[in-house]
């Protein structure tokens, strides 16, 4: 075998199996990074809606102000019924019946 085919052979051997492992690396390097991208440009894009929520909301704590319902506390969460309390009221009915 000569000079040239041995070189030869090894180039050919070598992008067969070397250009797949480029591939793949490059591939799960670069995957990453372009979700990161996306990920970004989805958060940039809902920027404004964001914003348009918050004028809402302001809009609407101004309405309050105004009518002066927001010094009143206004219950934020509903706290739920005991199992008690249904077996309570039972018992009233009953006594009342």
């Amino acid at each position: 075998m000569d000079t040239t085919e041995a070189i030869t052979v090894v180039m050919i051997v070598g992008m067969t199996c070397g250009i797949p492992l480029l591939g793949l690396t490059l591939r799960f390097c670069v995957k990453p990074v372009m979700e990161a991208y996306i990920r970004l440009r989805e958060v940039q894009n809902q920027a404004p809606q964001v914003q348009s929520l918050m004028d809402r909301v302001a809009y609407l704590e101004r309405k309050l102000e105004l009518r002066e319902l927001m010094d009143l506390s206004i219950p934020t969460s509903v706290q739920p019924l005991s199992a008690e309390a249904p077996a309570a009221l039972v018992k009233k009915e009953q006594g009342l019946s």
